[in-house]
């Protein structure tokens, strides 16, 4: 778990590969075992995402904290200590450097994010274990490509 901050986009790659051994199954958990509190904490990360849409934090804060509060929901303390020992490797777009060619490009970045978001936290709130662990593998999935994507367009070496 004490990993180094990733360097280049290849250890961003693997990270999000290793994240998804981790996290697809917190939120499955979440969907069964979360609470009312969790999900207002998870809303209000959710909320606090959509606040910073258009300032140049990227997010990361908000970003973190909704992962973090799916760990929570796990009721499960070794999720929630893998999100605090990640700290900001978990959201890796600011180490890296991550910039944008316009505002046009990186706001449809985040909303990308954001809708995935949406869709755990509803599955997690229906408690839909199958379908919050779905949305998640597509929210880490939609992430390396993200990354791999930003990474050729910005001739970031893999």
């Amino acid at each position: 778990m004490f990993m180094e901050a990733p360097q280049d986009i290849a250890d961003v790659l693997d990270l999000i590969e290793f994240r998804m051994s981790v996290e697809i199954e917190a939120a499955g958990l979440a969907a069964e075992r979360r609470t009312e509190t969790n999900l207002l904490r998870m809303e209000q990360a959710l909320t606090q995402f959509a606040r910073h849409l258009a300032d140049n934090t990227l997010a990361t804060d908000a970003d973190r904290a909704f992962h973090r509060a799916i760990a929570d929901a796990t009721n499960n303390s070794r999720f929630r200590l893998f999100v605090d020992e990640m700290g900001e490797r978990l959201i890796p777009r600011r180490a890296l450097g991550a910039s944008f060619s316009d505002e046009k490009d990186k706001a449809e970045f985040l909303e990308n994010i954001q809708t995935e978001h949406r869709r755990i936290f509803e599955a997690i709130s229906d408690r839909k274990p199958d379908a919050a662990r779905l949305a998640m593998r597509q929210h880490l999935e939609g992430g390396r490509r993200r990354y791999r994507e930003w990474s050729l367009a910005h001739d970031i070496g893999n």
